[in-house]
């Protein structure tokens, strides 16, 4: 091999690594780093020693001249070499029709500057399978050294975000993830996640104390999905590993092994499903009350009112009990510049803001409860926190509890603003419907947001304008912008490839996969960039970038 040869091959590896470096860390170094693997597939084979030689030869002017021409008939030949190489390897040309069916829905869209943006969000789709299917495979030593850089970057990512979170800096603690989407981070760490898996537990490459700082790390990662209150990736994370423990008792040897591992598989979802139902409970469940022994008059003489009729739980406390709407508001001006009957920087009323982060403090809503709050408190009000949970408790309980409250709003109003997850419930209905109306052919390329917002009218929908997004589900996403035509192609270019070349069988990609398909029942996964990068990248190197030999499939478990 000689030293152009190497210089390419290691550049290349360099550009890989830089793009799942940059998938955790940097939307713009995900774009720098998918061009230069453009360029080095455009000109892969550029000898440094021609070109010189084009100048000594020639002269400066001249070797400008003759080094231009080499450059474009290089670039002229790989174009025809690399595409006839790709349209051979068949599964990576139906993975591609991916992106050739949102192509075709260019014909019938009406919106062409969204179209445009989408089909350049999604070109990793078509870029990545093209290139990587057609230039050289990377060896086993060379994979384990990108995903050892593709975990660093995950951490690194998560740490940004630690820092973020220690420092109180937010009011969201999903708002920790400053470099990327929460949503998205959070698949990356799931995926890392299990990576670490697999060098802990079946690589023999690694020293003891590096499999124990990959323990800490995925021990690490665990705690990350919990402070992030990533609930999808959470629910990721024991699946697969249900999913995981199953193919260890297929491949395991003793009768013991199987049976500790399936008692593991059936424990681990239903400990999971018992410690939800315990949060909810405990949320919804207040103590009873005894009436006669409700106090009428706050220590400075002013009664207090008691709604017995509504009994509103906030975090399994009483929100109606203990309320002086006069000391509430005297209180509430001189501690706020914000009137009482204003409004939050969210939207919400301030006065039953108040009320509720009161309720969740445990705190009587009189003048010695607002006096009680601390000027942080002051801010998170005004700012539209009703539970001082969401900022100085975050986690799974403190997810359920937004839940909990954004189902009993949305079960009082209809209006599903307050909560992620009733927003979801108003967006699978709208794409149903758009769905029913344009079965066939769907709606087109570039015409979702359109067609959702006027679904969204149509259905006269409460849901606020800030909060009328796409389908959050790819499946639906896919069949309202393509139809079934559409979703059969999509399917297809998801699960033949695999199916071809038996990449289920490889941990890694059964793994990544499976991730994948999980966050595309509960998000668009691949309508932003950094999500359509994750899927594209790792799912082209997984299944077409790796040298056959070295594939890791399944049975290895049993190692």
């Amino acid at each position: 091999m000689n030293s152009s040869t190497n210089i390419h091959s290691l550049t290349y590896l360099l550009a890989l690594m830089l793009l799942a470096a940059s998938i955790p860390l940097s939307k713009f170094m995900m774009s720098v780093s998918e061009f230069m693997l453009l360029g080095l597939w455009l000109w892969s084979g550029f000898s440094f020693g021609i070109s010189y030689r084009f100048f000594k030869i020639g002269g400066f002017y001249t070797g400008i001249l003759h080094l231009f021409r080499y450059i474009g008939v290089l670039a002229y030949t790989n174009l025809i070499d690399k595409f006839s190489s790709f349209f051979k390897n068949k599964p990576a040309v139906i993975f591609s029709l991916i992106y050739i069916i949102h192509l075709i829905g260019l014909l019938y869209t009406s919106d062409m500057n969204y179209a445009l943006k989408d089909l350049r969000v999604k070109l990793p789709l078509i870029l990545l399978p093209v290139v990587i299917s057609t230039m050289e495979k990377i060896n086993s030593k060379n994979f384990r050294i990108l995903m050892l850089v593709y975990i660093s970057a995950v951490f690194i990512s998560t740490a940004i975000s630690a820092f973020v979170f220690i420092t109180d800096d937010y009011v969201d603690v999903r708002d920790i993830s400053l470099l990327i989407s929460p949503i998205r981070l959070g698949l990356n760490v799931s995926f890392a996640f299990f990576v670490l898996i697999y060098f802990i537990f079946h690589e023999r490459k690694f020293a003891m104390w590096q499999v124990v700082s990959f323990l800490i790390l995925a021990l690490w990662f665990i705690t990350f999905l919990f402070i992030l209150e990533s609930v999808t990736s959470i629910v990721i994370i024991i699946i697969v590993s249900v999913g995981y423990l199953f193919m260890r008792v297929r491949n395991s040897m003793f009768r013991w092994q199987k049976s500790l591992l399936v008692i593991l598989a059936i424990i681990l979802p239903l400990a999971f499903i018992w410690h939800v139902r315990h949060i909810i409970v405990d949320a919804t469940t207040a103590p009873p009350i005894n009436y006669e022994e409700l106090e009428e008059y706050t220590k400075y003489g002013n009664r207090y009112f008691h709604d017995t009729a509504d009994l509103q739980i906030e975090d399994g406390k009483y929100v109606g009990l203990y309320i002086c709407y006069k000391e509430l508001k005297n209180e509430w001006n001189e501690r706020s510049s914000i009137d009482y009957h204003g409004k939050t920087s969210e939207g919400q009323l301030i006065n039953t803001t108040l009320i509720r982060y009161l309720t969740s403090k445990d705190l009587r809503k009189d003048r010695d409860g607002v006096r009680s709050l601390t000027d942080e408190d002051i801010a998170m009000i005004e700012n539209g926190l009703a539970n001082f949970n969401y900022v100085d408790k975050p986690g799974l309980r403190t997810r359920l509890l937004k839940i909990i409250k954004g189902y009993e709003v949305y079960r009082k109003t209809a209006n599903p603003s307050g909560s992620s997850v009733m927003q979801r419930i108003e967006y699978l209905r709208a794409s149903f419907n758009i769905i029913n109306e344009n079965l066939i052919f769907g709606v087109g390329s570039g015409d979702l947001e359109d067609a959702f917002n006027k679904e969204f009218n149509d259905m006269n929908s409460a849901l606020e304008s800030r909060y009328r997004y796409h389908a959050h589900n790819q499946f639906l996403g896919i069949s309202v912008a393509l139809g079934i035509i559409g979703f059969i192609v999509f399917i297809i270019g998801l699960f033949y490839p695999p199916l071809k070349l038996r990449g289920f069988e490889d941990y890694y990609f059964g793994t990544f996969f499976l991730i994948m398909i999980i966050s595309m029942f509960s998000d668009d996964t691949l309508e932003t960039q950094a999500g359509v990068t994750l899927f594209a990248y790792f799912y082209t190197l997984l299944l077409f970038g790796r040298k056959s030999g070295d594939n890791m499939p399944a049975k290895v478990l049993n190692r």
